[in-house]
């Protein structure tokens, strides 16, 4: 197992500094990586932007070579929010260093504007497209459209002549270190670790938590966890249709109409979740099940009443 230190070398060329910004979404922290051995290097994700001792461990980690492309795997503010302050950063950064990010609608909102103001306004913002490539030394990245934890979600397949049996996938946010994450889209979401299973990569390099690496057999962990993501996606939606097939409970609101409420639904999916914040993400997470298996045609709202309230049950269950 990984442990998630400040600085970690994980191969030739390759880096992970980690954001000292942890929290119950973050975990350790947002982990940010640096590829190249020469003068300039790439970045890949900038931290939150608040933690001071992020930018010395970054300097710590180049040792005099400066940053002169930043790569943005999404727009959350734990992986954007460094950007307007290292671009402020001449020694590091160099005075070309391009912000490369996926345009999307998202980008007009007041926050993400605010974290990409220095990039605009320098005229320093890229866009990424779906398989562009970019090089550093000898090492290549290969990004990879993969939305569901956000519209404009990016992976990066990394290979290197140092490593030529290797291929590594940096992961973002779709797949973590440990736990699982937030889905903004659940069909898009399994589409894009269906295709990431497709790569069949040696190792993954998330967004948070710790590398993963190793085997079992002929199977690199990296391959078993993206299975495991799968099916605990698939086990969470046999789980809620069993549920919605029993009883509802005689509890408001009356009458039920068969239906379950999205709270309900959640503690029995969640039970070992407690912290308030974490419960909301749950809750999004059953809704995104829910609204699925209504799209799918398997299940469908219901309106309670006293107070009016949203229900879900088995389109075929009987009221």
């Amino acid at each position: 197992m990984d442990k998630v230190a400040p600085i970690k070398r994980i191969a030739q060329g390759i880096v992970r500094v980690l954001g000292l910004n942890p929290g119950p979404f973050t975990l350790d922290g947002t982990n940010t990586y640096v590829f190249g051995n020469g003068e300039r290097r790439l970045l890949v994700d900038t931290g939150d932007g608040e933690q001071p001792e992020y930018f010395d461990l970054l300097k710590q980690c180049l040792g005099g070579s400066r940053i002169d492309r930043i790569l943005l795997t999404h727009w959350h503010g734990d992986h954007i929010g460094g950007v307007n302050r290292l671009l402020a950063m001449p020694e590091v950064v160099t005075p070309d260093c391009a912000v490369f990010k996926r345009p999307d609608p998202v980008d007009a909102r007041d926050d993400v504007r605010a974290m990409l103001a220095q990039a605009v306004l320098q005229n320093r913002l890229r866009g990424i497209t779906d398989s562009q490539l970019f090089a550093v030394d000898d090492i290549q990245l290969q990004a990879v459209f993969t939305p569901g934890h956000t519209d404009d979600h990016m992976a990066f397949i990394v290979t290197s002549d140092s490593f030529a049996e290797e291929r590594l996938l940096l992961t973002g946010d779709l797949v973590l270190g440990r736990g699982t994450t937030i889905v903004s889209d659940l069909q898009r979401y399994m589409e894009s670790l269906k295709m990431m299973l497709d790569t069949r990569p040696s190792a993954l390099l998330p967004g948070h938590g710790p590398i993963i690496s190793g085997s079992n057999g002929e199977t690199p962990n990296a391959v078993r966890v993206i299975e495991g993501y799968i099916e605990h996606r698939n086990l969470r939606e046999r789980q809620i249709v069993a549920m919605l097939s029993g009883e509802p409970p005689e509890a408001p609101p009356m009458p039920r109409n068969g239906g379950w409420r999205l709270e309900e639904v959640t503690a029995a999916v969640y039970p070992e979740i407690t912290d308030p914040k974490v419960i909301l993400a749950a809750q999004h997470n059953a809704r995104l099940h829910l609204d699925k298996l209504v799209s799918d045609d398997k299940a469908e709202k219901r309106l309670g009443t006293e107070p009016a309230v949203e229900l879900w049950a088995l389109r075929d269950r009987q009221i």
